[in-house]
């Protein structure tokens, strides 16, 4: 279980967060909002990579010790180097986390005529697909995936569906939130939706 408490995050004059407080407690979140009330940002600061003024976050009780090891993400606001090719970017994550190629995610997502394209030609759906990889390839117990279905085709949608489904099976303290406009989907795959 994720608790946020009292949380507080602005930008300039812009107060994003004020004495936020919120506990995720089914293994299966659906964070909806409309853009630009924080979604991503508050992703960001679950995993300890955007700064906040204020507050606690705490994962099972406890504050991370090891964020690398313990929660995995994936979202457009950590920005990939687009001069690497894809393979070179999963190549440089899975030698620096002690990950295995990941073989199946790659074939799964239709991702391997893909590998030699260099990050930034990849088309929108392609770096949402590498973006993926890199967080499911940790198979750390909590997984943030912010928009995971924006641009995937249906059949990496229903592939990323599929593997949800099954990803918490070995975690049992673990957690899947995710920030989604589409909810449907992930319902039909027992997401709990929850307002922000």
């Amino acid at each position: 279980m994720i608790e946020v408490i009292g949380l507080h995050k602005e930008f300039a004059e812009n107060v994003l967060y004020d004495d936020y407080h919120i506990k995720f407690t089914a293994p299966k979140i659906c964070i909806e909002a409309p853009n630009g009330q924080g979604k991503t940002t508050l992703l960001m600061m679950l995993v300890e990579l955007e700064g906040r003024q204020s507050g606690q976050v705490l994962f099972s009780g406890k504050a991370l010790t090891e964020p690398h090891k313990q929660v995995a993400i994936a979202t457009d606001r950590i920005a990939l180097p687009g001069f690497l090719t894809a393979q070179q970017i999963i190549n440089l994550s899975a030698n620096t986390l002690g990950c295995n190629w990941p073989t199946a995610l790659i074939d799964g997502f239709n991702f391997n005529d893909f590998l030699n394209t260099r990050f930034d030609a990849l088309s929108s759906g392609n770096q949402k697909k590498c973006q993926l990889i890199l967080a499911l390839m940790r198979d750390a117990p909590y997984l943030l995936l912010d928009e995971p279905s924006a641009a995937l085709d249906q059949a990496s949608i229903e592939y990323l569906l599929n593997l949800l489904d099954e990803y918490l099976t070995d975690k049992p303290e673990g957690q899947i939130i995710i920030t989604c406009h589409e909810p449907a989907p992930f319902i039909e795959h027992g997401f709990e939706c929850m307002p922000l």
